[in-house]
């Protein structure tokens, strides 16, 4: 008998083991929406950016088109407009509507800005688009990682 409770309660660790859920990505905040804050803030705080550079809120711009995003951050004066441009291209890529990126600093004056029009016409220069950086996971990886 001890070993039959043994065996069951080996049994039900494996289970519980298993259903948990995967760890999430950025890929799986994916959205069609920069209303969806929940995602849109979750999308910005799992970058990883360059040295030292720190985001700290977000404030949605969804009343009316074109819809941005403002990005609260610290530690950015030794930062180029081109040291964002992953984070960027990876932010337009996982929010489908979202036209707009906006640095900015506490006091909301903007650092750098960005539209998706601009990111678009870089990516082409690389061959690849926000589409394809969005369409799968193993594509947003790829993107981030070169």
């Amino acid at each position: 008998m001890k070993r039959f409770n043994l065996v069951l309660f080996i049994a039900v660790i494996f289970i519980f083991s298993a259903c948990q859920k995967k760890e999430k990505t950025i890929y799986d905040f994916k959205t069609d929406f920069v209303g969806d804050n929940s995602k849109v803030s979750q999308i910005i705080n799992m970058q990883a950016y360059p040295k030292n550079f720190q985001t700290s809120e977000i404030k949605i711009l969804s009343e009316k088109e074109p819809y941005g995003l403002k990005v609260f951050c610290k530690n950015y004066k030794n930062l180029e407009k081109k040291d964002l441009f992953k984070n960027v291209a990876t932010t337009l890529a996982l929010i489908k509507n979202l036209d707009n990126l906006y640095y900015v600093d506490e006091n909301e004056r903007e650092i750098f800005t960005y539209n998706r029009k601009e990111v678009e016409e870089n990516l082409k220069k690389e061959n690849t688009s926000l589409e394809k950086i969005s369409e799968s996971r193993e594509n947003l990886e790829n993107f981030i990682n070169n």
